[in-house]
């Protein structure tokens, strides 16, 4: 059986440090705030159209959008508000219908918790779509706010999905750090890693300064939770 076709994630440095996304992965950022997703997004988003790929856009979220409207985008307009069961359908019609090797950006899935009223389901709609988009040899992006969600739904989320990946920033520093990448492994895979969005460069963090730096950012936005 041969391995998954390898996908650009736009990034370059994120591809090297991934062994590169491949068709079937689910890939969730977990970020601080929303306005850290299009670091991550909108290099996807234009790699995906210069492959030619089937690039679908689900929009079902009050925060501003992630994909503009553009040639090579089709968007869905969708309301979870109806409740879980219709906007799971709905949106499982959507991923029926484009088909296989679809490449989807989704809105925030803590928008999900906001609309239900409850925590429990935004690990269900994931752990009930995931699996399908995966079937399909699509590849999709999902915001998640960190610390919004309960550990019960984060862990559901986190056995069910092929890739997470963890974005902080700390003034002009970014970082990327890989906790789950599926079938997937190198010495340095799962190391903090540095982010430069304008050159593309995604480095290990290997001496001590670097390493405590990048978690102490991490312990100081814990603690401010």
């Amino acid at each position: 059986m041969s391995a998954p076709e390898k996908v650009r994630s736009g990034i370059e440095g994120l591809d090297r440090a991934l062994s590169n996304i491949r068709l079937g992965d689910n890939v969730v950022w977990r970020l601080k705030s929303l306005d850290l997703f299009p670091l991550v997004a909108v290099p996807f988003v234009k790699q995906a159209l210069s492959d030619g790929r089937n690039l679908i856009y689900l929009r079902f979220a009050p925060h501003a959008e992630f994909v503009p409207e553009q040639p090579g985008v089709k968007r869905y307009e969708l309301d979870p508000e109806q409740g879980f069961d219709a906007f799971t359908n709905a949106v499982h019609d959507i991923i029926a219908a484009e088909g296989p090797r679809a490449f989807y950006v989704f809105d925030s899935l803590s928008a999900l918790q906001v609309a239900w009223n409850t925590d429990a389901h935004t690990g269900d709609f994931f752990h009930a779509t995931c699996p399908f988009l995966y079937e399909l040899d699509t590849v999709a992006y999902f915001p998640l706010l960190r610390s919004r969600h309960s550990a019960n739904a984060i862990s559901n989320i986190q056995k069910t999905t092929q890739l997470m990946i963890d974005l902080f920033a700390s003034e002009d520093s970014y970082y990327i750090h890989p906790l789950k990448v599926y079938k997937r492994h190198s010495q340095t895979m799962f190391l903090p890693h540095s982010f430069d969005p304008a050159s593309g460069k995604v480095l290990p963090l290997l001496d001590r300064e670097s390493v405590s730096r990048y978690y102490a950012i991490a312990d100081r936005e814990k603690a401010l939770r």
